[in-house]
């Protein structure tokens, strides 16, 4: 059974979120593709088998052979690739989710993860900005209300951390805690709290992979 550790907040939230204020076209994946990516699914309970992961790979690299704008076939076969700690196809993995979603703030962050595996701190740091760059932009013209706000200001706090700035990042997130009433979301963010960003990579080494029952359309743009 897979272990399941602590799911990546950026991640699951930006999932399941509509794209801030924009309308995206309702995208027809190729049913071979689905398919495909559904069986790599099954195999996701055994992803600490390294036959079981690679085969998932091979199950994906068809899918998105086949249709290559199928962005949760590229996400699920990120999670497959970081678990054989297969660095350099993950990195051409998030090129094309960043082609496919070129706003979605999560997706950079996690460039920058890997970047940060691979001892390479420049590409992880331009990489950690960008997505800190796209949560500012955003926040700057959402209302406090919106369903969506402290989801990002989170994201923006572990972008600071990740930065290096500590101390801010901490403090954002320490005024989302405060604020949020969702206790699941509430216990997700306290888990990041006075962490350096060593520990929040440990953290968020291994994560779960979504089936096609996610909605590609409604998958964050930000």
């Amino acid at each position: 059974m897979i272990k399941i550790k602590i799911t990546l907040i950026i991640v699951s939230f930006s999932l399941l979120a509509c794209a801030c204020g924009q309308k995206s076209d309702k995208l027809k994946i190729n049913p071979t593709a689905v398919r495909l990516n559904n069986l790599a699914i099954d195999l996701s309970l055994y992803m600490d088998n390294n036959d079981s992961a690679g085969k998932a790979i091979k199950f994906l690299d068809s899918a998105t052979s086949i249709d290559s704008n199928y962005f949760l076939g590229y996400y699920n076969k990120l999670m497959f690739l970081n678990q054989l700690k297969q660095y350099d196809k993950a990195i051409v993995t998030v090129n094309n989710l960043i082609r496919l979603k070129p706003n979605a703030n999560d997706i950079y962050w996690n460039g920058g993860i890997i970047y940060e595996k691979i001892g390479d701190t420049v590409s992880s740091r331009f990489y950690f900005q960008k997505s800190l760059t796209i949560c500012t932009k955003v926040l700057d013209t959402m209302n406090v209300n919106n369903k969506d706000y402290y989801m990002l200001v989170t994201n923006k706090a572990i972008d600071l951390i990740m930065l290096g700035h500590q101390t801010n990042g901490n403090l954002l997130l320490k005024e989302v805690f405060e604020n949020q009433t969702d206790s699941f979301q509430k216990e997700m963010i306290h888990s990041f709290m006075n962490r350096s960003k060593s520990e929040i990579i440990e953290m968020v080494s291994n994560r779960k992979v979504q089936d096609s029952k996610v909605s590609v359309s409604n998958q964050g743009d930000f």
